[in-house]
């Protein structure tokens, strides 16, 4: 098969899909290795990598989502600041 492989998504090169941060580091030989499979595929190292990430992302056991309740009740501003009073303005007492 003498096809060409194009991207996986539609990102450039060096963005994270989905948000996700990563780094790989290669030596010397692992790079020449990954530019030459590269080469043979018709494709670029990055655009390669790419494609082995997120096939292992789509093999990859997903966590159950957590409960996501708030940790407390949701307040409005006038509720938040009842009681207190705002700072002096500059010149009077307190201020600087």
């Amino acid at each position: 098969m003498n096809a060409d492989i194009v991207s996986a998504s539609t990102l450039s090169p060096g963005a994270a899909p989905g948000g996700i941060p990563l780094r790989i580091h290669l030596g010397e030989q692992e790079y020449a290795a990954l530019v030459r499979i590269a080469t043979k595929r018709h494709t670029t190292a990055s655009k390669l990598v790419e494609q082995l990430v997120l096939n292992a992302l789509t093999h990859a056991e997903v966590p159950a989502p957590s409960p996501a309740q708030p940790k407390r009740p949701h307040v409005s501003y006038e509720e938040a600041t009842r009681g207190f009073l705002p700072d002096m303005v500059a010149g009077r007492e307190g201020g600087s």
